[in-house]
């Protein structure tokens, strides 16, 4: 399977579940044979300023390639500057989450609104 230029080794991809596809977790999925991990979702703002917590998210030592980052956000500005700061740091796949319905998310305008 191939999603651009990032050639998969297979078909099975994990989903970005928030508290849960952590660096470990990660690890363990590709060790098991996942063909493509994602990270949690994390905010545009988050990226922009660089908070700590957020950045510790974005932690893929010793991680294999590839590796899917999704991001979310409302504004196109700052989601191009979020999605070259997580290709920066080793992501080599964005995906831009248009689907959490989550209502802390979707009243800022982001994921399902």
């Amino acid at each position: 399977m191939q999603i651009g230029s990032v050639k998969l080794a297979n078909q099975v991809i994990s989903a970005p579940m928030a508290g849960v596809t952590d660096r470990a977790f990660r690890i363990l999925a590709r060790e098991n044979g996942c063909g493509l991990v994602v990270t949690e979702m994390v905010s545009d703002l988050a990226l922009i300023f660089a908070n700590p917590k957020t950045l510790r998210m974005l932690d893929f030592r010793n991680e294999q390639s590839p590796l899917s980052v999704q991001i979310f956000g409302s504004d196109p500005e700052t989601m191009g500057k979020a999605a070259a700061i997580v290709v920066e740091r080793g992501a080599n796949i964005v995906d831009i989450n248009m689907g959490c319905p989550t209502p802390k998310i979707v009243k800022n305008g982001e994921g399902s609104a």
